[in-house]
């Protein structure tokens, strides 16, 4: 990625403007440029900007490396607790993100009897020529292997690309749609969210580097359900289509990542303490409280915060809710 898809207001700072007052530091000049449409920073910007945020708020002082999984109250307050931590708290913030790969069910079987078959977001994968998915990660996959290797790629997707510059309705950021999702019921929520999923889409530029290598044969777009079958014995991948069967190297998939919910350690918290939810996810209230002194932003925020939650918009909304935070180790 050279550009990134959103504004250059969206960045992890407080102020909309802080980004744009970065770039105009002298120092700053060899990544002060933005791109049409929508004045967009490149990637090599907003990392530099992430970095100073977290070098002027200290957030790396205070970083604790572990993995939390229970949270228990204790002596009138609550202990996170998990291989590697052990941390006491008056509150505590649950901002877990989305990062489990997601993908098809023959996938995961083939894989256990041991196809060439990896997932986008698996470190050091393997450059196959043959990619399955239809958004922004596969096309950037696709276009990065035929880069490197020089090999033509095939792209199997189940839909024409859908071409968005955002991959949400920026309605939904507009305080037209905020107050009808507030006065909306759960029910109508969750209904809400359901219908509205996220499917996977390639902005303009990215889908014009797209059209230019399918031009030149570099990429071709297998625009067919695919079925995919391991001959362990022949250490052979088949590929079908409707009209094509191929013999494959590897497949990586771009298939996105699960849709955050309760699950595990966190489902059992919500069940130990007696926390609300409904439909899999917390029932928050306006300060984004879920109880006993535990708080929720990020994609889990959704009931609450509305489709834009998993997204910088939505972390900003959430930060803009909550109380004042302060861990303290045991």
């Amino acid at each position: 990625m050279t550009w990134m898809r959103s504004s250059v207001a969206h960045h992890l700072d407080g102020s909309p403007a802080s980004l744009d007052h970065f770039l105009h530091r002298p120092e700053n000049s060899d990544v002060a440029s933005l791109a049409e449409p929508h004045r967009r920073p490149s990637q090599a910007a907003f990392l530099r900007h992430a970095r100073d945020v977290a070098a002027r708020h200290g957030l790396d002082r205070d970083l604790v490396r572990g993995r939390v999984d229970s949270i228990q109250r204790e002596a009138g307050g609550l202990v996170a607790v998990g291989e590697g931590v052990k941390l006491a708290a008056r509150q505590v913030l649950l901002a877990t993100g989305s990062n489990v790969p997601q993908g098809p069910v023959w996938a995961r079987r083939l894989k256990r009897e041991g196809a060439p078959i990896e997932h986008v977001f698996a470190r050091g994968g393997a450059l196959h020529r043959d990619v399955l998915g239809g958004g922004i990660s596969a096309v950037q996959r696709a276009l990065m292997v035929q880069r490197m290797t020089g090999k033509s790629v095939r792209l199997w997707t189940r839909r024409p690309i859908q071409v968005e510059q955002f991959d949400l309705d920026r309605s939904w950021m507009k305080h037209r749609f905020v107050g009808r999702w507030n006065s909306a019921s759960l029910a109508d929520r969750r209904l809400f969210l359901q219908r509205h999923a996220r499917r996977g889409s390639v902005p303009p530029g990215l889908n014009s580097r797209l059209e230019r290598a399918v031009r030149r044969g570099a990429i071709t777009i297998m625009r067919e359900p695919v079925e995919v079958t391991w001959d362990a014995c022949e250490d052979r991948l088949r590929l079908q289509g409707r009209d094509q069967v191929v013999d494959s190297e590897g497949l990586t998939l771009a298939t996105g990542l699960e849709p955050e919910r309760l699950d595990g350690w966190l489902r059992s918290i919500a069940l130990s303490l007696g926390l609300p939810t409904e439909g899999g996810l917390p029932v928050l209230g306006e300060d984004m409280h879920w109880g006993h002194g535990i708080h929720v932003c990020g994609p889990l925020a959704r009931l609450r915060l509305g489709p834009m939650a998993g997204n910088l918009i939505g972390a900003r909304w959430g930060a803009s809710k909550l109380p004042s935070v302060r861990m303290q180790p045991v």
